[in-house]
């Protein structure tokens, strides 16, 4: 697992290009994110990515990407992202997930979060993003 920053705009946008071929976000997009206080990011070197961003005692995921499904980089990568986050003094942490990802929708159900809305027609595509807490521990 490597940690990220600036550096790796590039090549995170590259991965998010191939995971995320509809909406994907340019090196000047994660530029900006690791020029804003409290920002991590993560690259797994199987092919796979995670952004968060820490604010007091609460994180957001921003994005996270797996280029090589079905080999447990999500799990990793939520995984080094919660300890990130916990060991920076989170307590809560929220993501959003589109409506119709299963495999997604059941990695975070198994790390414990909950959904606690909907945002209808919140992707570029008009699909709806269900949101999704968890109380860390």
């Amino acid at each position: 697992m490597i940690r990220a920053g600036l550096a790796h705009a590039p090549l995170l946008a590259a991965l998010h290009a191939e995971a995320f071929p509809r909406d994907p976000w340019d090196a000047a997009s994660f530029a900006t994110l690791f020029g804003m206080p409290g920002v991590i990011g993560l690259i797994d070197e199987r092919g796979g990515f995670l952004l968060l961003r820490i604010v007091l005692d609460e994180a957001e995921i921003l994005t996270i990407g797996v280029t090589a499904p079905r080999q447990g980089i999500g799990q990793a990568l939520m995984r080094e992202g919660l300890s990130l986050a916990a060991a920076n003094g989170v307590r809560e942490m929220h993501l959003e997930v589109a409506a119709t990802n299963a495999p997604a929708r059941a990695l975070y159900g198994k790390l414990g979060f909950v959904q606690v809305g909907l945002r209808k027609a919140y992707y570029p595509d008009g699909g709806d993003a269900l949101t999704l807490h968890l109380v860390l521990a």
